[in-house]
């Protein structure tokens, strides 16, 4: 009978077995990799708490081994390839030296991603993609951001050394070459052959190498989840990352047969309207960071038992004095796509347009035609001018004038650095103020847009302001909202003494609504959205208070531009508000799944099998509890007969770059 010290002997002997010691290597890594899972669901518990489940834990363990795997075999191919290549004379120091750290620092880093996602997550809605590259490439100011939060999650950071301690400890280091040397040939490449067709299945996703299916894409974690949110606990940010390099153009689909069939679903073709009552009007649009529908106490008077009072009594006192809607939503989740949906009427299909294929084509946009019509046009981001792209998309939409960080600080009227908020741009105060005097400054007609850095994270109001704006509400968030919303109080009361202000058609929305929500019903698929959409006439021309139906931001375009005059045929993917009859309507979205609303119903469409996967009332289930897909057969049918046409549209011009009337 063996002793304790033989069993233990002989176990040490067996873990330096070449492909036991590659096994244990990678296990380290999987263990790691789902250690990273649980700590992503504990920092977001706040997201997934509500509909967390023994089962649903279970299927979220069974797709994130999927893509932990692939993500694993993607990052230590070359890790493998050294650690089982066939030639005995790299049977030294040196080599396992080298193979080891090159294990040790390429899982390091992967580690460090899925961490610092863990954190992020909740700002960005989804995974890190590639696009965080572009989206990101022109900032300076990531490093003090990164710096803050590591300071702020320390607790991350000493979880991130223990991991790499384990990575460098539990290392296993295979035995030397076996004797006669043939053997170890005759082993080492049978087991890199065995190794490579696993790797291979597992890059891919697949069981079995042959399989058909295609490699797992990112959208292949809602097999797993039964909210989109909860991709973010399925996928891994390697792997997020990797699928998302070199991305290609989505293919034009054909679900109509002739351009004549399509164009009797849905067209984007805008004819200029006869008599315009809006003509010569200055056009001044407020697109506020984060500015959710949830915020604006006037909204949610039914809200907490009806004691819910908001965090924007300045917007609230004017809200008589705008016209908004019943429903008015954001096309994306995302800062980057709000220029786009609301300068151009371009949504977000699947990804960023400014980062997509698309990036470059030709396009309408309120600029392009207001500028036809003799408007000065102006955008202005109190960001540094290279954040977010921002500054090229404008241009690019016909943008002849754009007001930075830099503008700002060369101006000197304004307190310059002081009123640097050291992180993200100018306060949104002083440069609220800033763009009312460029626009006293500027010749009328004129379109100016203007989109606020202040409602951002890290989430800070001035010094002067923290007595004033205490922290209210249950986030940091509301007290920089109450903040913003003092700051376009201020802005107000300076352009009501400015000559142009009385010829001017104001709007005010969100880039997109806040993940920092307290309400049920503001945390569905329709609740993600909901933004107000405010305009204001100070002539009274227009109607004030709600007006039925829908609007979204890609409506915004074409209804300026039909109130406007509008002297040629343009291309908006939305619709004209003062044009279209509520009934008529619609709105489409695109975070993590294409949805898609049209009179009181929600449909969540499946890009995969080009069909809806779910129908909801959100006007008798506000919280989207039951699926009516098989109930409301007809609706469904029509609801999916609208997104399709509107995606082959949307594709098939944008695809042959002629999103454009020439």
């Amino acid at each position: 009978m063996l002793t304790r010290k033989e069993i233990y002997r002989k176990l040490e002997k067996a873990m330096h077995f070449t492909p036991v010691a590659l096994a244990c290597n990678l296990l380290t890594v999987y263990v790691l990799y789902m250690i990273c899972r649980v700590v992503f669901v504990c920092v977001n518990w706040r997201l997934y708490a509500a509909d967390f489940s023994a089962s649903a834990a279970w299927n979220f363990f069974c797709g994130g081994l999927r893509f932990d795997t692939s993500a694993i075999f993607y990052t230590n191919a070359l890790f493998i390839l050294l650690f089982l290549l066939p030639l005995h004379w790299k049977e030294r120091n040196w080599w396992w030296l080298t193979t080891k750290w090159i294990y040790v620092v390429i899982n390091s880093l992967c580690l460090l991603m899925n961490l610092a996602d863990s954190v992020f997550f909740e700002f960005r809605g989804q995974r890190t993609t590639a696009a965080i590259f572009k989206e990101f490439g022109g900032d300076g100011n990531i490093g003090s951001i990164v710096g803050h939060e590591m300071l702020s999650h320390w607790y991350l950071v000493i979880l991130f050394g223990l991991m790499v301690w384990c990575l460098i400890a539990l290392y296993r280091k295979p035995a030397k070459a076996q004797r006669p040397l043939w053997k170890y040939y005759v082993s080492r490449t049978v087991t890199l052959g065995l190794a490579g067709l696993i790797a291979v299945c597992g890059m891919r996703g697949n069981i079995f190498f042959l399989s058909a299916t295609r490699p797992i894409s990112t959208n292949f974690s809602f097999n797993y989840i039964t909210h989109p949110k909860e991709s973010g606990i399925v996928l891994n940010t390697p792997f997020s990352l990797i699928r998302t390099f070199g991305e290609t153009a989505m293919p034009t689909p054909d679900f109509f047969e002739s351009e004549e069939e399509l164009a009797l679903v849905y067209s984007p073709l805008h004819q200029p309207v006869a008599n315009p009552a809006g003509k010569g009007k200055n056009v001044v649009i407020l697109i506020v960071e984060s500015f959710a529908q949830e915020f604006i106490g006037a909204f949610n008077r039914d809200l907490d038992n009806g004691t819910y009072q908001g965090y924007t009594p300045y917007t609230d006192a004017m809200l008589d004095s705008c016209m908004y809607f019943t429903d008015m939503l954001a096309n994306t989740g995302f800062s980057i796509d709000a220029p786009p949906a609301i300068l151009a009427s371009i949504p977000r299909v699947k990804r960023p347009f400014v980062v997509s294929p698309h990036a470059t084509n030709h396009i309408n946009s309120l600029a392009s035609e207001l500028d036809a019509m003799g408007y000065k046009t102006l955008f202005f981001h109190g960001a540094d001018n290279e954040s977010l792209g921002i500054h090229s998309f404008t241009r690019q939409a016909g943008v002849k004038e754009y007001f930075g960080k830099t503008e700002f600080l060369a101006d000197g009227r304004f307190g310059g650095m002081e009123e640097f908020d050291g992180t993200w741009g100018i306060w949104d105060e002083p440069f609220l103020q800033f763009f009312c005097q460029k626009l006293t400054e500027t010749t009328e007609p004129f379109m100016a847009a203007i989109f606020t850095v202040s409602s951002h994270h890290p989430f800070a109001v001035p010094d002067k302001y923290a007595d004033r704006f205490v922290d209210h509400g249950k986030f940091a968030i509301h007290k920089c909202i109450s903040y913003t919303d003092y700051a376009i109080h201020r802005f107000f009361e300076e352009a009501r003494r400015q000559p142009w202000f009385s010829n001017t058609v104001f709007v005010i929305t969100a880039d997109h609504a806040s993940s920092k929500r307290t309400h049920d019903v503001y945390k569905t698929a329709m609740g993600d959205f909901r933004v107000p959409i405010l305009i204001y006439d100070p002539s009274g021309e227009l109607p004030r208070g709600r007006q039925p139906g829908l609007a979204q931001h890609i409506d915004i375009m074409p209804t300026l531009l039909g109130y406007l005059g509008a002297r040629r045929p343009y291309i908006a993917f939305g619709q004209d508000l003062f044009n279209t009859s509520p009934e008529q309507r619609i709105a489409f979205s695109w975070d993590q799944v294409p949805q898609y609303v049209k009179g009181d119903y929600l449909l969540l469409f499946d890009e995969i099998k080009s069909c809806g996967s779910a129908l909801y009332n959100f006007r008798t289930d506000p919280l989207l509890t039951h699926n009516l897909l098989e109930e409301e057969p007809a609706v469904a049918a029509d609801m999916e007969r609208g997104i399709k046409a509107m995606l082959q549209s949307y594709l098939s011009l944008m695809n042959n770059d002629n999103a454009v009337c020439r």
